[in-house]
């Protein structure tokens, strides 16, 4: 009798445990993106180098609508200061067009320790909606951070 609790037990946290790995796996970066920006947020891979750090943004263009190069680009920092990318890398083929787009910003540790809005074509996207400096190398695929 004993160890049929334990066994049931058992299945229950298994059970648990992967709703919650699924959970993570599919949840978005941002639950209500902005459409008028045209593209939603993969993921931001953060990288401390000193005193600053490397935030490189990457984002997937949505299905049927293309970037507008024209339009200004820019991170929108929490003191309402705004950097321009130090680079940006476009993905995609000929018969796709632009899918992926690669944007990266450098920024210190005030800069970094706010929320940090990306603005592009003409809607915004939430690329850190938490207060905090992250420790180390790390990619997030959520924006609390």
């Amino acid at each position: 009798m004993r160890f049929q609790k334990l066994r049931i037990f058992l299945w229950l946290a298994l059970v648990a445990s992967l709703a919650f790995a699924v959970w993570s796996w599919f949840r978005p970066y941002e639950w209500s993106p902005d459409s008028s920006a045209r593209c939603t947020v993969e993921g931001v891979q953060v990288t401390p180098d000193r005193e600053y750090f490397w935030v490189e943004a990457h984002l997937k263009v949505d299905s049927g609508k293309t970037h507008d190069l024209q339009q200004p680009v820019f991170l929108e920092l929490s003191g309402g200061r705004k950097l321009e990318p130090a680079d940006t890398t476009f993905g995609g083929s000929e018969g796709s067009g632009t899918t992926d787009i690669w944007l990266k910003f450098w920024l210190d540790n005030t800069d970094i320790a706010g929320p940090l809005t990306l603005h592009l074509n003409d809607g915004k996207l939430s690329i850190k909606a938490g207060h905090g400096v992250p420790p180390k190398t790390r990619y997030y695929v959520s924006n609390h951070w």
